[in-house]
């Protein structure tokens, strides 16, 4: 089962896998189950593109074919056959950042997410999303006490409503049944607000929600069993 954690910048996506990974180690080891985490936009060391982030983190071109390369690179050190695994971001977020651009481009959805599988195409496709969010005002407090020296091009309003917009839009798609036809499945979306609930109860509310699908995937796996049985 592959769980990717997506939202806006500043929602809290690597705040919680971090909390959320003792609690996930916890668990696996109790199931005796093998737990994988993914960060597939971590930046990659020793490798040409990024030496030329500073220069060009504003060149769309440029930033495609960084992320393309970055989550390749992660995903193809991951084990896919772990029983759990869980990212912070996933493909989805490229899908996202250039939806309106496919849109301006005559693009239809179908045709996006083939390119962008096309690029990224080592990195599954999720099981599960946990979208996070929170407030425009809150995280452009958030973005205030951050002291980085890139991305402030994502850190303004009016980006903040595009890529909402986006991510909306891009989750109807998800739903509809062209898109799953096409991925080969659907894909459950949880949503949570970083805002109004803390880390503990959003990291209690996903282990129940993971041993709930783990039950799900075992009572199918044995109905399957019992019917090969039976015929």
């Amino acid at each position: 089962m592959y769980i990717a954690i997506e939202g806006l910048k500043g929602t809290g996506k690597s705040t919680l896998l971090e909390a959320l990974t003792p609690y996930l180690k916890a668990y696996c080891d109790s199931k005796q189950q093998q737990l994988a985490i993914l960060h597939p936009t971590k930046p990659m060391s020793d490798h040409y593109l990024e030496d030329e982030f500073y220069e060009y983190q504003n060149n769309d071109a440029y930033l495609r074919t960084l992320y393309a390369a970055r989550s390749n690179h992660h995903a193809a050190r991951v084990d896919w056959n772990a029983d759990l695994i869980i990212s912070d971001r996933s493909i989805f977020t490229s899908l996202a950042v250039r939806w309106q651009y496919a849109y301006q481009a005559n693009i239809n959805p179908s045709q996006h997410y083939e390119q962008v599988r096309c690029q990224e195409h080592v990195i599954a496709i999720p099981d599960i999303v946990i979208q996070l969010d929170a407030s425009n005002t809150t995280l452009l407090e958030r973005y205030a006490k951050r002291d980085r020296q890139y991305g402030h091009y994502e850190e303004t309003i009016e980006s903040l409503v595009h890529m909402r917009n986006n991510y909306g839009k891009l989750f109807e798609w998800l739903s509809c049944d062209q898109a799953i036809c096409l991925i080969g499945k659907s894909i459950p979306l949880y949503k949570y607000n970083t805002e109004a609930s803390s880390l503990q109860s959003i990291c209690q509310a996903i282990l129940v929600m993971i041993e709930q699908n783990f039950a799900n995937i075992n009572g199918e796996f044995l109905l399957k069993n019992q019917y090969s049985l039976m015929h």
